[in-house]
């Protein structure tokens, strides 16, 4: 007995990608329907209602559109991310919905804390796998708590640490950021992955978390300090496998007591980010630029397939995506292939984690 997960990073779509549509992704979906499970972050709401929230960007989708998720072979998703509530929590509802007349399982976001951090368990190749989704990136009132619907939340503090001495020398040096995820709610994950764990024979935990691409001083390292910790205590719970997105770039693998842990897979499918387009911003002060987030950078991807049996994780494949002019995924290969692969390895190494390339793939070993 044994089963193969495919994961992905962030999903963003806003037409259809089946049939002629996306005819350059064909290949991608078929490593969903060769998967006996796959396992994606939506990262719209799917709703046809407008009330956009008080943030930066807002996203919204046709709920048709859960069923192009279904078409492609994606079994489960996970709606707990920071643009789930953008056209409000009934835009969430609304979403969760749409995925349940489509067929997909849906993660992360309930009328309640327990609801939110309820797992879905699917079986698939003799086995039971729970997924859960949370998310550190929570816009004011997103949470969920145990009498107010949301997302699942782990809440992180935030300090900013000033060097007095490297002030005088330069002034206007940005500070090193600090950051601790609660430890109530740390708890709480904890306690929802070792129930769900009981309950399956593996557990995969999607989690919202990091730092976009170039919001980071360049000094600092690329993970957010509470993230090494947060995805220990994960593991330490019963979590087989974390997989992250939100920084819409590849970040490093990790492998804690033979379980993978993928801090960002990147952008998988994003149709914000085709030639042209760009988003509106709804609070233009202060001015950032986005210019990190539209990069080349933010079109390398790769999706994760994770081998497992007997209730543990046996193999991880990374095969390398690259998105197009238009946001859709296709497989890369050549000197795209080498590139993304070679990034994968460079992050994954100062975490102890050797990838190796064997017919344009990267493998590691547990």
């Amino acid at each position: 007995m044994g089963v193969t997960i495919a994961l992905t990073g962030d999903l963003m779509l806003n037409r259809p990608v089946t049939g002629e549509a996306a005819p350059g992704s064909r290949d991608v979906w078929r490593l969903f329907v060769d998967a006996d499970l796959a396992f994606a972050n939506l990262e719209c709401p799917l709703t046809d209602r407008q009330a956009p929230a008080d943030k930066v960007v807002t996203f919204r989708s046709d709920p048709a559109l859960a069923g192009e998720l279904r078409a492609i072979g994606i079994d489960v998703v996970t709606v707990a991310n920071n643009h789930m509530a953008d056209q409000s929590l009934e835009g969430m509802f609304d979403t969760l919905d749409a995925l349940r007349r489509a067929g997909v399982a849906a993660v992360g976001g309930g009328r309640t804390l327990a609801e939110a951090l309820a797992p879905a368990v699917l079986a698939a190749g003799g086995l039971r796998v729970a997924f859960l989704g949370l998310a550190t990136t929570l816009p004011v009132g997103s949470g969920a708590a145990p009498d107010r619907p949301g997302i699942a939340p782990i809440r992180v503090t935030t300090s900013y640490v000033a060097d007095a001495a490297g002030l005088d020398e330069t002034p206007g040096i940005a500070p090193f950021v600090e950051t601790r995820a609660w430890p109530e709610d740390v708890e709480a994950a904890a306690v929802a992955v070792a129930s769900a764990r009981r309950e399956a024979d593996l557990c995969v935990v999607g989690i919202h978390w990091g730092v976009p691409n170039g919001w980071v001083a360049q000094f600092q390292d690329a993970l957010a300090t509470y993230q090494r910790p947060l995805a220990r205590a994960l593991v330490a719970a019963g979590a087989d496998v974390v997989v992250g997105h939100h920084p819409h770039v590849l970040h490093g693998i990790e492998v804690i007591d033979g379980r993978p842990v993928f801090y960002s897979l990147g952008n998988f499918l994003f149709h914000t980010l085709r030639v042209g387009a760009q988003p509106v911003l709804r609070r233009p002060d202060p001015a950032y630029s986005w210019r990190s987030l539209r990069s080349p950078l933010n079109l390398d991807s790769a999706v994760a397939l994770v081998r497992a049996e007997a209730g543990r994780v046996t193999g991880v494949e990374l095969v390398p995506v690259l998105l197009n002019g238009v946001g859709d995924p296709a497989l890369a290969a050549g000197d795209d292939a080498a590139r993304i692969l070679g990034a994968l390895a460079a992050q994954s190494a100062p975490l102890g984690v050797q990838l190796t390339v064997e017919d344009g793939r990267g493998l590691i070993l547990l």
